[in-house]
């Protein structure tokens, strides 16, 4: 039995308070601000921090192992690839003049390559994520966030699936993809034909990108090629701190038939966000 591990290690800088990020991290309305379009949190040692993408996921709670406010979290994490292995997210916050160091480390992945595609499905997932606190607290803080997602499995080339839904000569084209740099300014082509100023959020080839459109009011649209249970499938995301769901619903409505056409049929639908009651 291989019992070698690896670890995703991450570190970003916010420009926020130590109390503020810690906030975003252990209360269930802040989290789903930034990160799960649900969540439920009992705070402490031995309590828990529930994350939930989709209802239908077969994922438990995070237990709360170490719990010192404003300074260190310890988890363990929802999914455990063979239900033995824990996987505990370990976040230490240091405050720097005005701003805050968030150090992640999510250890325990085993080193056989039947562990390859969770430790690299996490890491482009925490990278992403991390990007997605730091715009939250440093634009949005306090302002609920609304999201939609549709899911396509993928029945042919991965790689091929994924450049006909976006880049170059994809659906959402990028006609400067393979030059751009983060934080960098260009127009994104719509299926619809129009196009939308744009700035670069994120983005690994072949496999994750996303950035923040004008369409969206300052919103993130966010593609991903993911595997679920062996299942290559494209994720598509619309979400926004000032449109709310029928609002994305409408324009996703203009691009599903293309997208349809050019993915098939998608898996799921799904709409949530926070209440602004």
């Amino acid at each position: 039995m291989n019992d070698k591990t690896r670890n995703i290690e991450r570190t970003i800088v916010i420009d926020a308070e130590s109390d503020v990020v810690w906030r975003a991290l252990t209360e269930a309305r802040e989290l789903m601000r930034w990160f799960p379009p649900r969540a439920e949190v009992q705070p402490g040692v031995g309590g828990t921090i529930d994350l939930t993408w989709d209802p239908a996921d077969a994922t438990t709670p995070c237990r709360v192992i170490e719990w010192e406010p404003s300074q260190h979290l310890r988890m363990s994490w929802r999914d455990e690839p063979d239900g033995e292995h824990p996987l505990p997210v370990d976040i230490r916050l240091e405050a720097r003049d005005g701003r805050t160091v968030l150090r992640l480390v999510h250890s325990g992945f085993l080193t056989d390559a039947s562990w390859d595609d969770d430790f690299e499905s996490h890491g482009r997932g925490w990278s992403y994520e991390l990007r997605s606190l730091k715009y939250y607290l440093e634009h949005y803080f306090g302002r609920d966030r609304h999201v939609l997602r549709m899911r396509f499995p993928v029945t042919g080339d991965a790689k091929e699936t994924w450049r006909s839904l976006v880049g170059e000569q994809g659906l959402f084209r990028v006609s400067t993809l393979s030059t751009l740099a983060e934080g960098a300014d260009f127009m994104l082509r719509l299926p619809s034909g129009d196009f939308t100023s744009a700035r670069m959020f994120h983005q690994l080839a072949d496999h994750d990108f996303a950035a923040i459109a004008d369409i969206l009011q300052g919103g993130i649209f966010r593609f991903a090629l993911e595997t679920t249970i062996g299942q290559p499938e494209v994720w598509i995301w619309l979400l926004s701190w000032h449109l709310v769901e029928s609002q994305l619903e409408g324009l996703m409505d203009r691009w599903v038939q293309d997208i349809t056409q050019t993915l098939g049929s998608p898996s799921m639908t799904t709409q949530s966000g926070t209440s602004n009651a």
